[in-house]
């Protein structure tokens, strides 16, 4: 009997049979303390593909910050005030500099959560807005993207000589990987270019985009970001919630190629072969289950057609505040919820782009089973789901289900990992 146990401790140990379990894989691990701040100040004093931060803002009479949000673990208290070492050598005050949180379309975030993430001082200092993304009067239209739809941008980089993006690198479903372009296309984009960054991804599948730098999604989003005048990042790569295993400054494109490189130093995980049950563990986009489903992502990669993925998740607030709807439709009917959108008869496109690609995965190809302590069985069957009280029983059941010689693997922390199978079996053979 192998006794495993997973990232975020609410779930405890559980169990898998003698013989079971094929292998529990999850980011790289790394000793020593990550990388102190003398270090990121280097990095972002050295950037890669573009002149140094204190030479490109000299002159500059309005500067805007883009940052994530707290559903990402950018240790902005930590960044930012190296960047603004920056900006005051090039002599630019504090008046001249504005920050906007790129919430995409989540909730905004608080007083309070803003004094955690960006510190007290930053707090005081400056004027950091939240991302107004339902606000047709806070955007402006940058035109149409090559991926067919127009672009309406926070109308905050009016008048900006210079704008600087800051996130982190984490693989990503829809643009590759997280950061780079992304923090401000669709970042800092209205609702409905969101949705359609997020719909037009539909087009391709998951094995094209996931972990893939040279996808035609991100190739979009740079585009975009230069038009907005995006000049600078400032991109982390985490270990965990606070330590930082790397960081790249500098040009959009370039730096963040080099920074996809690391994170996948960091984050890809070879797999030798695909297994029957695979348990996915959300942490740390777990927030809730729109957050905690990218995990399913990963799982994708290596469970076999008609294998069980269990998702172990906090979500902590439910299953989605910002979109009532969800809980309507779930992932039971992804085919009917896409021809309804393509129909014009259903409009939340962002809503039914995640139920949508998630619901082609487990409703599908294979069986999905929530366990979650804050979503009970009711609401996780309503959402197509199977639920355990959990993951120990779950895999006990998968187990029997799938039959005496299946096996099983567990992801660590799948929101943030790139799976790759040894053998690059295709869809057709042994998925």
């Amino acid at each position: 009997m192998a006794r495993v146990s997973l990232t975020n401790e609410l779930f405890g140990d559980f169990e898998v049979g003698d013989g079971r379990l094929m292998s529990v894989y999850g980011p790289s691990l790394h000793e020593g303390a990550g990388l102190d701040d003398e270090a990121l100040r280097e990095r972002i004093r050295n950037p890669i593909g573009t002149s140094p931060l204190r030479e490109i803002s000299k002159g500059a009479e309005k500067v805007l910050i883009v940052t994530d949000d707290n559903t990402r673990h950018t240790p902005l208290h930590r960044v930012l005030p190296l960047i603004l070492e920056e900006l005051t050598e090039a002599g630019i005050s504090d008046s001249n500099v504005r920050i906007l949180i790129g919430l995409g379309t989540h909730r905004a975030m608080t007083d309070e959560e803003i004094r955690r993430k960006f510190g007290d001082d930053l707090a005081a200092r400056f004027e950091i807005l939240n991302h107004e993304w339902k606000n047709p009067a806070r955007l402006i239209s940058l035109g149409k993207s090559e991926l067919g739809f127009e672009v309406l941008m926070s109308r905050e980089i009016l008048g900006a000589d210079l704008l600087i993006s800051v996130g982190s690198i984490i693989p990503h479903a829809t643009a590759g990987f997280s950061g780079g372009a992304k923090s401000v296309m669709p970042g800092i984009c209205g609702e409905a270019t969101i949705e359609a960054t997020h719909w037009a991804a539909l087009d391709y599948e998951m094995s094209e985009i996931l972990g893939n730098f040279d996808n035609k999604v991100r190739k979009a989003f740079v585009r975009i970001a230069r038009r907005a005048g995006l000049r600078f990042i400032v991109n982390t790569i985490m270990m965990d919630e606070e330590t930082i295993y790397d960081a790249v400054a500098g040009d959009v494109e370039s730096a963040h190629k080099e920074g996809c490189g690391r994170c996948l130093d960091l984050y890809g995980v070879p797999v030798a072969a695909k297994a029957e049950v695979v348990v996915a563990e959300a942490y740390p986009s777990d927030i809730d289950l729109r957050q905690a489903i990218k995990a399913i992502c990963a799982a994708d990669v290596v469970c076999r057609d008609g294998g069980v993925v269990i998702l172990a998740a906090n979500c902590r607030e439910g299953i989605s505040p910002q979109f009532p709807n969800f809980r309507r439709f779930g992932f039971r009917d992804p085919d009917a919820l896409y021809q309804k959108v393509e129909a014009g008869e259903f409009r939340e496109k962002l809503l039914a782009y995640t139920l949508v690609a998630v619901g082609r995965i487990i409703s599908k190809r294979v069986k999905g089973v929530l366990v979650s302590p804050h979503i009970g069985r009711e609401e996780a069957e309503r959402m197509g789901f199977s639920w355990a009280e959990s993951i120990g029983a779950a895999v006990e059941r998968a187990l029997e289900m799938r039959g005496p010689h299946s096996k099983v693997i567990v992801l660590r922390q799948a929101g943030q990992i790139m799976p790759v199978i040894s053998s690059m079996k295709t869809r057709g053979d042994g998925r």
